[in-house]
């Protein structure tokens, strides 16, 4: 009997999963953790976009491509790859599925016959995804017998789209969940198969954020599968309205003086990975602020704003942010 990388048996070996993702921690590490929870993954499904141009056939058609991990010469410290010596320098499940020996799946647009001629050819059981840029049309969600599970950083229905931890930030949300959902034709908006909350302390960093997120999200997909494969996992509709957001645009990084200012210093510093400005009007002062650096949810200032060289202390409503600007 097969068994994990912690010597428990495995009952999942039988079933095939083909993981979505991109190249960032949101699908690196529920990936690691699936494989390292036994999970049989066939391979790994990423735009074409993201792979080094010398591995994409011409006219950037779908083809099948599994990578090499780079050998190091310790004599030069310098690594050596496979020719043509181009490395897959983008951190992520790239370099996961190298060390792995996963075969790579680099897709176009997913509704090409040429990519779901590739993807059926892979034959899963399942679908798992964590982090993918592209809807899935309706051929793809009814490849896998056993549908397609999608790992959401937010409680849903609530901030359903492509960004929700921005949005999240943005609202001055206290907490967040990870939600795992099965995927059906809308975007987020499949029946909800496990749920668990995310804190958000105070001047947590976006980068934090996503790492938390994705290792709740990654056992909590484990634990999906393993109740999947038992006929037990499941399923609640999404009755509530909810809601969705989109892309972020630039005046979605505008400061409001009647915020509380530990909303503002929140935002700042989860969205700061960004590197956006955030413009603020103060007084009749246009102001951009760059990088917060403290807040006091209490303090009143006698004016509102006070300037302290390239930091200055706003008033909001409650409580006063400082931070630094352009």
């Amino acid at each position: 009997m097969a068994t994990t990388d912690t010597g428990q048996p495995n009952d999942l070996a039988t079933i095939r999963v083909l993981f979505f993702g991109m190249t960032g921690m949101l699908s690196r590490i529920p990936l690691a953790i699936l494989l390292n929870g036994g999970v049989h993954v066939c391979g790994v499904a990423v735009p074409a976009s993201v792979l080094p141009p010398y591995i994409l056939p011409k006219h950037g058609r779908p083809h099948l491509f599994t990578p090499s991990p780079p050998r190091w010469n310790y004599e030069l410290g310098i690594r050596n790859y496979e020719s043509p010596p181009h490395p897959i320098t983008s951190p992520g499940i790239l370099e996961l599925a190298a060390q792995r020996q996963l075969p790579v799946y680099p897709v176009g647009r997913l509704k090409e016959a040429d990519t779901l001629d590739m993807l059926t050819a892979v034959a899963p059981d399942l679908i798992c995804v964590s982090c993918f840029n592209q809807i899935f049309p309706p051929p793809l969600l009814a490849l896998p017998r056993l549908g397609c599970l999608n790992i959401h950083p937010s409680r849903l229905p609530h901030f359903r789209g492509p960004s929700p931890l921005f949005w999240i930030f943005h609202e001055g949300q206290p907490e967040t969940a990870v939600t795992v959902h099965f995927m059906d034709a809308g975007i987020d908006t499949g029946d909800v198969a496990l749920q668990t909350s995310l804190a958000l302390p105070d001047g947590v960093s976006g980068a934090q954020t996503e790492q938390m997120a994705a290792e709740r999200g990654g056992r909590l997909l484990l634990a999906a599968i393993r109740l999947l494969t038992n006929g037990r996992l499941p399923r609640h509709p999404q009755t509530e309205p909810g809601s969705y957001f989109p892309i972020p645009a630039a005046g979605d990084f505008r400061l409001d003086v009647n915020w509380p200012a530990q909303r503002a210093f929140n935002f700042m510093r989860g969205t700061a990975e960004w590197a956006r400005p955030y413009p603020i009007s103060v007084a009749g002062h246009e102001l951009v602020l760059r990088t917060a650096v403290s807040f006091d949810p209490d303090q009143v200032l006698p004016q509102p704003l006070l300037w302290h060289g390239r930091t200055v202390s706003i008033q909001f409503n409650p409580g006063v942010l400082v931070t630094a600007v352009t």
